[in-house]
């Protein structure tokens, strides 16, 4: 939902006279461990060839979210962080209420046309992920079984905690591009001419 949460927060910006060179002056605390994140998640794809590595994949998805919380917690007074924020660790939750992996409804997958996906889980070769009819705790309702299905051309299988991670994003989106930025630089100029007529 990450590309849809984007499209939506620049529409609602531009609507709101924001501009799209103001994203150009977003200042992150700690912004390097958004890339960091982003390389331990993608990881498992990129040495899957190293069987050896196999047992390391199911801890990428929990890390590379913890990551995120703690650039969040560095960040809370941009606009929709805290937003970002609740979705994180809602998915955090439920992930470490499993054992590293996020339940995921295979039916929903099914429905997405995802099958490649569900052959992969029910093989084993991705363990980051199980069958959400596998969990029997409450957790089940933080898992990922909300269906974007087909024909939506980017059908998927969503969480509760995604939907308020694309709910942040979009409000973040919108406040930077909505943000006086030149106003907020102007204020920092001071005049100390003290001269005498």
């Amino acid at each position: 939902m990450l590309l849809e949460g984007g499209i939506i927060g620049f529409i609602l910006g531009k609507v709101r006279k924001g501009r799209f060179s103001n994203l150009a002056h977003v200042s992150l605390r700690a912004w390097p461990l958004i890339f960091i994140a982003f390389f331990i998640q993608i990881s498992p794809a990129l040495f899957q060839r190293f069987s050896f590595l196999s047992y390391v994949q199911t801890y990428t998805y929990g890390l590379s979210i913890m990551i995120l919380v703690g650039l969040l917690v560095l960040n809370l007074d941009k606009k929709g962080s805290k937003v970002l924020l609740i979705g994180l660790v809602l998915n955090l939750l439920v992930i470490l209420l499993n054992g590293w992996r996020m339940p995921i409804s295979i039916e929903g997958l099914r429905l997405a046309g995802m099958e490649d996906l569900i052959e992969a889980i029910v093989s084993g070769r991705v363990t980051n992920f199980m069958a959400l009819e596998t969990t029997g705790n409450w957790s089940q309702y933080l898992a990922k079984f909300i269906v974007i299905p087909k024909p939506y051309p980017l059908s998927k299988v969503i969480s509760i905690g995604d939907l308020f991670i694309t709910l942040g994003l979009i409000l973040f989106i919108y406040g930077e591009m909505t943000k006086n930025h030149l106003h907020s630089r102007s204020r920092m100029i001071k005049f100390g001419y003290k001269g005498t007529i």
